[in-house]
């Protein structure tokens, strides 16, 4: 069932559509049943189904003029209108290449244009007088782009005139006048300066001329040049008024846009205000008044953006807590019943699977204080949703909005395949109904209305009407409806009398049997009586339970289920086995045709609990043990019923696995006895609530079979099988779910605001639960059926069988997670293990493909449920960089760029990390922040060395193991720093201090470094601070330690941290006096030598030469005398007078020298 987020939903039959449509054509007759799938096809049935005939296109043999009426339903009927569409037209449409743009338009006035490429047909469709219908050929002017209907203007000289002018635009502006079509070549041509923009549309502004829009808003008046010997046309810029209307315009509506700033909608030609003309203008969401009437007097009246208004209306509808996750599209808009009648659509993009929803939406022309639009008068949400996707955002915003009349309540949405007819649109209840124009070949080219009928141009079958044929009621107050669909005059119910209002006491305490009969009632158009009947049974002055299991929901769950279990009352073999008091809905004998009369006679119950005030008073019921809500329990009941009619039709290709199943669910249920002249078909089918049980039977007659001697073909074959028949039964079920969501929905009572969890029964856990029967099958599928396929064909049908598998499995969770999110809340514990258990269920569900080498199918799923991990190995494993870029434009609000950074760094990929494109490189900076080993490359990269030198001297102060490494940092950070285009010069002195301290720990001795065992397991040095080298250099264990070493001892003193001096002066202290101790100051000089000459070779004075020497400060290096002759150190030498002199002499000395 794979549904990838795009193309729209399937047509579902709803409460508010016409049912079953008669087929037409072919050996059927009028009475033909008429499927409950509606008319908008989708399926195989409901094409079969469709309410046009199965003729080939009438460009090909014009069947279409053989007969007026092409189709009917219950509530329209579609028939050809006005003269037939001449030859030439239609030879130009059938031999048209299927590259070349086809368009129609349709003018009020019985003119009509078809652009077929550069070709211009114009015709008269309105009947005349004459023998044959007007058409002439006209060519357009020479254009790159594609010509397109809406760029053409027909312009009658009177309503009624015979002959017509027309003016047409290219796409670049070429405007051509024909000021008669009787004389194609005789027209004046001109050029409109766009400045390169393409045009939009061209509006008919009677009396002034016509409007050229381009799709970036701006405006332009055609109107003719007065000119006696020419028929030129002049183009005048529309521009808004700069007075005072502007400036109080501006001040209650806000400031208004530049022209260029958005994307054109739609341009509305609306009469005429005091002497002027009317125009509307729809940019994105923003709404135009206009009033134009010469140049240059045109003024804009109000500006009004409309986007927050709409987003609150679909957050009501959709129950949306944030208004930013919605993102809205105005598609179109007309003026009806003095109001202004939106087409919108809207998507959550917080939601993983998002849906795209559409709704009618009016708002009145002048607000209460008498300005411009600026609240919503109604909201109509519209049964179509469709999965939506960006790659299909343009088809799926392809409708437009057509309204007969502006006086009428009815209008028409309508695409290239389909037409949804919308009545009541300004009144409380509103019906849509679907026609659906997708017949092979078929689609609509053009629209119009003509003396307050909609046309609609197909391909197939020309100029065609879609009328209603009859008003359109309430669906329980049309009695013929509901005999058509519920044949209720025939069934056991109507065979007892309805009791009436005072008798309800005698039902006693089952309040089941009143509540049929209030819904007998309603369908026998009695609605006083059956609103009688539910406030006896169910007092509107009581309040609405907010307990599970409450008396009112108990009541309609059961009534619910008696309608989808009823026993068809027709059929005189189950004479013996209804029940006395069955209020059959069916009368069919055929199964397929009683599933679909109990599906009608659900919706028609729907309707009953909505309109006698039920609906909103329910709660929730206990279903599989757990609450449920009471809306979702009537919605599965209207799914099985759905699946019931897709497993009976596969029932008939498959009898003997559907049949072998049946067989043993029956055994379970202990239904072994059948009752005579029924089947087991009959028994099962009759109680459709049971219809899931189906599923576990299927798949255990599967495993029973796979375990006997089968052959390759064989096995291929069941298991393709049984995946059509689960796949059938569940997505028709998850079809109608998403379909009539907003129909299963309350907006009101205890239930609008949902705390209870929703898991649907297609995803239902437990052992024996969809959702683990399904994960089964997934897997028998890939061990069983594809090691056994034997051919390309078989393989790829049972690898896109595991795709859609998977899909369902899927989408069960993404639901169940949403509603746990909702009630429990997206940070509880309950969240977090069922998200955690679905990512490890999606990833082991999809990853198999992609190790098969299935891309796509891996690639899809992976889109649709975020698996941002398969998507990263995908684009891996095929080295596709371009969509690697693809996907994280895709899901840029998601955090793939994120996820991607951290897959590669926890590869060890970094070559690739850095490699990203510029379009990634805020993200990726933001990424690096916490990554500072790579982020310095990064910063390099995109050249901001400021920030490349501030991480490397992060880095190297961290950096405590590896002394090699913190040089390189440090000698990196000096790199960048000089790069930048002011050096700091703070910072390269501190860098130039670090390398200093480093020089002089590489220049450590290296028997020192192996005594003290310094080097690690790397076989490098540590990182030592200053202090502890000055240690090193001094310590005894440096038994080689001369004057050069106590001088680096020395020298490190200035990078000992100055907040601490009087360590400084300790370590000064104990400098001197380790080297003072390195010499022996007791020996005998003998007499007559000079005692500075005999020890001035000891490491004291040649440290203090080698200071001298080198032009060092002499005093900063030595200590005071008395405190170094006092030191603790020379302890044993205090006594020694001979070393007493000689110290003092040697500092008299030496300060005569620096003196």
């Amino acid at each position: 069932m794979y549904t990838p987020r795009s193309g729209s939903s399937k047509g579902k039959y709803t409460p508010f559509s016409t049912g079953r449509v008669s087929r037409i054509g072919g050996t059927a007759s009028s009475q033909t049943r008429r499927s409950g799938a509606g008319i908008f096809g989708g399926t195989a049935a409901a094409s079969r189904r469709s309410p046009f005939p199965g003729t080939s296109p009438a460009f090909g043999n014009r069947s279409f003029l053989q007969t007026s009426v092409i189709a009917e339903t219950a509530q329209y009927t579609v028939e050809n209108y006005g003269s037939s569409v001449p030859v030439l037209i239609t030879e130009a449409l059938a031999m048209a290449d299927r590259s070349a743009s086809m368009s129609v338009r349709i003018n009020p006035s019985g003119w009509a244009c078809v652009v077929c490429g550069r070709r211009l047909f114009v015709w008269r469709y309105k009947h005349t007088f004459a023998k044959a219908t007007f058409c002439k050929e006209l060519a357009l002017p020479p254009s790159e782009l594609s010509h397109k209907a809406e760029l053409v203007c027909l312009i009658p000289a009177s309503p009624d005139s015979q002959t017509v002018s027309v003016m047409a635009a290219s796409p670049e502006g070429i405007i051509r006048y024909w000021p008669s079509i009787a004389s194609e070549g005789a027209y004046a041509e001109s050029s409109a300066d766009l400045n390169g923009e393409e045009c939009f549309s061209l509006t008919q502004f009677e009396p002034y001329g016509c409007i050229l829009a381009t799709t970036t808003n701006q405006l332009l008046l055609l109107s003719l040049a007065e000119s006696s010997t020419q028929n030129a046309v002049s183009c005048h810029p529309l521009k808004p008024s700069q007075g005072v209307l502007a400036r109080v315009s501006s001040l209650f509506f806000g400031s208004q846009r530049p022209q260029s700033s958005s994307t054109l909608q739609r341009v509305l030609s609306a009469g005429q205000e005091d002497d002027q003309g009317v125009l509307y203008v729809l940019q994105e969401d923003i709404l135009q008044k206009w009033l134009v009437a010469e140049p240059g007097s045109e003024k804009v009246v109000f500006e009004v953006q409309l986007g927050n208004m709409i987003k609150k209306g679909f957050a009501r509808q959709l129950s949306c807590s944030s208004l930013d996750s919605l993102r809205v599209w105005m598609l179109d808009l007309q003026i009806i019943s003095e109001s202004i009648l939106l087409l919108v659509a809207a998507t959550d993009s917080s939601r993983p699977s998002p849906i795209l929803h559409y709704a009618l939406v009016l708002i009145p022309l002048v607000s209460a204080s008498g300005g411009g639009p600026d609240q919503i008068s109604s909201f109509k949400m519209m049964s179509l949703t469709a999965a939506y996707q960006v790659s299909e955002e343009e088809s799926l915003l392809d409708y437009r909005l057509l309204v007969a009349s502006p006086s009428g309540t009815a209008c028409h949405v309508y695409s290239r395949k389909i037409v949804i007819c919308c009545s009541g649109v300004t009144e409380n209840s509103c019906c849509f109904d679907n026609v659906d124009f997708s017949q092979p070949g078929n689609s609509i080219l053009g629209a119009g209305n003509c003396e307050g009928t909609t046309l609609f141009f197909s391909t197939n079958y020309g100029l065609v009407t879609v009328t209603a044929t009859q008003a359109e009621p309430s669906v329980l107050q049309d009695v013929s409806l509901a005999e058509q669909s519920l044949r209720l005059d025939q069934s056991s119910i109507l065979g007892s009398p309805a009791p009436p209002p005072q008798d309800i006491s005698s039902l006693g305490e089952d309040k089941t049997k009143g509540l049929k009969a209030a819904f007998l009632h309603a369908c026998r158009q009695n609605l006083s009586q059956a609103e009688a009947i539910v406030e006896e049974l169910f007092p509107s002055s009581a309040p609405s339970s907010l307990e599970t299991g409450s008396s009112i929901d108990a009541t309609v769950a059961k009534l619910s289920q008696e309608v989808i279990d009823d026993f068809p009352a027709s059929d005189p073999r189950w004479a013996e086995s209804i029940p006395q008091d069955s209020a059959s809905t069916t009368t069919s004998l055929i199964l397929l045709h009683q599933l679909e009369d109990k599906m009608k006679a659900h919706d028609h119950l729907l309707s009953f609990l909505k309109n006698v005030g039920i609906w909103d008073r329910l709660h929730s019921v206990i279903i599989r043990e757990s609450p449920l809500l009471t809306h979702l329990l009537l919605c599965e009941h209207a799914e099985k019923l759905a699946a019931a009619m897709a497993l009976r039709s596969h029932h008939t290709m498959f009898p003997n696995l559907v049949d072998g199943a049946i067989s043993k669910v029956l055994q379970k249920r202990g239904q072994t006895h059948t009752p005579a002249g029924l089947t087991p078909q009959d028994v099962f089918y009759r109680e459709v609530s049971g219809i899931h049980e189906i599923i576990e039977n299927l798949v255990e007659q599967e495993k029973d079979i796979l375990s006997t001697e089968l052959t390759p073909s064989d096995i291929v074959s069941m298991i393709k099988n049984i995946n059509t028949i689960l796949q059938g039964m569940l997505k028709e079920a998850w079809h109608l779910r998403q379909s009539r969501a907003l129909i299963y929905q309350s907006d009101s009572g205890p239930a609008s605001n949902p705390t209870i969890q929703y898991i649907p029964w297609t995803a239902s856990a437990g052992p024996k639960g969809i959702r683990s029967l399904l994960v089964q099958q997934h897997r028998i599928t890939l061990e069983q059926g594809i090691p056994n396929s034997e051919d390309v064909q078989s393989r790829g049908a049972l690898y896109q069988q595991v795709m859609e598998l998977t899909d369902l499995i899927l989408e069960g969770y993404v639901t169940q997670l949403e509603s746990v999110g909702l009630s429990s809340g997206k940070d509880s514990v309950e969240y977090e293990e069922l998200e955690q258990k679905y990512h490890q269920e999606r990833h082991a569900l999809i990853m198999p493909l992609l190790e098969q080498g299935q891309y796509e199918r891996a690639a899809s799923l992976a889109e649709k449920y975020c698996d941002f991990g398969i998507l990263v190995s995908l684009c891996e494993v095929t080295s596709n960089e371009e969509r690697l870029q693809r996907y994280m434009n895709q899901f840029a609000t998601k955090g793939f760029s994120d996820f991607v950074f951290k897959y590669y760094m926890d590869k060890g990929k970094r070559g690739k990390l850095l490699s990203q494109r510029f379009t990634q490189h805020a993200e990726l900076s933001e990424f690096l922040q916490a990554h500072d080993h790579l982020s310095w490359l990064h910063y390099v990269q995109v050249k901001d060395y400021s920030k490349a030198q501030e991480t490397l001297k992060r880095l190297s102060a961290k950096e405590t193991l590896s002394l090699a490494k913190k040089k390189t940092l440090l000698s990196l950070s000096k790199l960048t720093a000089l790069a930048c285009e002011e050096v700091p010069e703070a910072e390269l002195e501190d860098i130039n201090s670090e390398l200093d301290v480093i020089l002089n720990q590489e220049l450590l001795p290296k028997e020192l470094v192996e005594k003290m065992e310094l080097y690690n397991n790397e076989g490098d040095l540590p990182v030592i601070d200053p202090e502890q080298l000055i240690w090193l250099y001094i310590s005894e264990k440096n038994t080689e330690a001369n004057e050069f070493d106590f001088k680096k001892a020395l020298d490190l003193l200035q990078y000992v941290p100055k907040d601490d001096d009087p360590k400084i002066d300790l370590l000064r202290l104990s400098i001197w006096s380790k080297a003072i101790l390195k010499d022996d100051w007791s020996a005998d000089r003998g007499t007559g030598v000079d005692p500075l000459e005999h020890y001035e070779n000891t490491v004291f004075f040649r440290i203090a030469r080698l200071i001298l020497e080198s032009g060092a400060d002499l005093e900063y290096y030595l200590p005071d005398v008395d405190a170094l002759l006092a030191s603790d150190e020379l302890q044993p030498l205090q006594g020694n007078a001979n070393f007493q002199f000689i110290v003092r002499a040697g500092y008299e000395q030496m300060e005569r020298i620096v003196g």
